[in-house]
């Protein structure tokens, strides 16, 4: 096989990969650059891959020499150093300078950017029949020219895009992005919709609306990348929202559901918990915890920033010690949301007071924030209904608790009557002891929950 640079994209039919940690030249959030140049080449479920040339060469140089594999967080970060063993494939001894390979995520299919008789680089493509012979080795077939989208120039760093190919070209002067699609059997190359200003070499989705892309502005710069779009989170949880996992150690890992991508890592602290602020509420996640074994079980609880548990989930092997999250958009509408609805359905809003033990008024902190709220009803009294629900913890007995509850749900209608002037006949009041935790935390359970529900009348 020919011995020129080789670039080649990970997988396991190709390379064994080992991590190594290295100081970056560049940390950021938003892109990668270096004394050379860098490309994006692709991407799995937790890392984007970079290309790293060797210092102060030109773009043409750099082409035609071997790069170092880099890898970081998919949302951007550090990056690390990989150390890849390419593999010797027979088939493509015929190929010279090798400059780029790109394996299909299913691993039946390869794209090689190389040179064939001394000239420029083009893009061929060769697939992979799997042995009859158990243990044997697989074949690949000889390297196929894609006529239809090489040209007299460069063509170079091909990239799977599902069964499309995109790929980089100087055929007008300076690299710009082409693509080909599969369903016009890669006859035809048509410049990439993707609208970045300066010179092209790669780009990689990560993600809706999320793209790296390696570009420079001038001929003078090294290729760099940067990320030309960003979503904004929707809805972000704000401070407060928590995940707790009662004491348990280890770590937490976000991803999307469907896409499996790695959103974000969470350490849980010595409490257990870990914080969910910035989590876009919206959207469905899955949480993945690290810290499971063979006959462990755990309790995740996801708390509101008023320290309700309003989500619960049970971990153990079987679940794979996961859980998917849904919207908590739900949730959201508890807190008071009635008002961005500016529909005329009834709406309920919803005002929590906190108790000491055995004590039957709330706390002074809970009773001042309540007091602004029920100022809030004032006048609304021929509209809609007060359902003032009274609870405790698990700390005494079932009479006890009863009675409790009742006083505290008591002692509150009697205010609100008071406060705001609410009719007596228009509000509810029930008494459920312990019956309805919130969580496992008692100061959560010791409460009053007051809803007021619009009349359909």
């Amino acid at each position: 096989m020919a011995r020129g640079p080789v670039l080649t994209w990970l997988t396991a039919a190709l390379a064994l990969v080992m991590t190594m940690r290295v100081d970056a030249q560049a940390v950021s959030k938003t892109g990668w650059s270096d004394e050379g140049h860098v490309v994006v080449l692709g991407l799995d479920s937790d890392r984007v891959y970079l290309g790293v040339s060797r210092p102060r060469l030109t773009l043409d140089q750099a082409l035609r020499e071997a790069w170092t594999v880099h890898s970081a967080p998919r949302t951007g970060g550090e990056r690390s150093r990989e150390q890849l063993r390419p593999r010797n494939i027979q088939a493509w001894e015929e190929l010279q300078d090798i400059q780029h390979v790109a394996m299909h995520p299913r691993g039946r299919k390869a794209l090689i950017s190389a040179r064939r008789h001394g000239g420029d680089f083009d893009v061929f493509l060769s697939h992979r029949t799997p042995s009859r012979v158990p243990g044997g080795r697989d074949m690949w077939s000889s390297p196929l020219p894609l006529d239809g989208l090489n040209s007299a120039a460069d063509d170079v760093f091909p990239q799977w895009q599902g069964q499309d190919i995109s790929f980089a070209s100087n055929r007008s002067g300076t690299f710009l992005l082409f693509q080909a699609r599969a369903a016009l059997q890669y006859l035809r190359a048509e410049p990439h919709p993707l609208e970045v200003p300066g010179e092209v070499l790669s780009a990689v989705t990560v993600g809706p609306g999320c793209t790296w892309v390696a570009r420079r502005l001038s001929e003078d710069q090294a290729m760099e990348v940067v990320r030309v779009s960003w979503p904004e989170p929707e809805r972000p949880l704000a401070e407060g929202w928590t995940l707790c996992m009662g004491g348990a150690a280890g770590q937490v890992t976000v991803r999307g559901v469907e896409s499996r991508a790695k959103i974000r890592t969470m350490t849980l602290d010595e409490h257990g918990c870990a914080s969910l602020r910035g989590l876009p509420s919206g959207q469905a996640w899955t949480f993945e915890w690290e810290g499971g074994g063979a006959g462990i079980t755990a309790m995740a609880e996801i708390s509101s920033p008023e320290g309700r548990v309003v989500r619960r989930y049970a971990l153990n092997p079987e679940n794979g010690f996961a859980f998917v999250l849904l919207p908590l958009d739900a949730v959201a509408a508890l807190e008071n949301m009635g008002s961005l609805d500016g529909s005329d359905w009834p709406k309920s809003t919803l005002a929590i007071l906190s108790y000491e033990r055995g004590l039957p008024t709330p706390t002074s902190d809970s009773w001042r924030v309540f007091q602004g709220w029920a100022q809030g009803l004032q006048g609304q009294s021929e509209r809609g209904i007060l359902r003032v629900t009274g609870h405790t913890d698990a700390s005494g007995t079932d009479d006890l608790n009863a009675a409790l509850s009742l006083a505290r749900a008591e002692y509150v209608a009697t205010q609100l009557q008071s406060l705001v002037k609410w009719p007596k006949e228009r509000v509810e009041v029930e008494a459920l002891g312990s019956a309805e935790p919130l969580g496992n935390n008692p100061a959560q359970n010791r409460r009053v929950e007051v809803r007021w529900v619009r009349s359909l009348q």
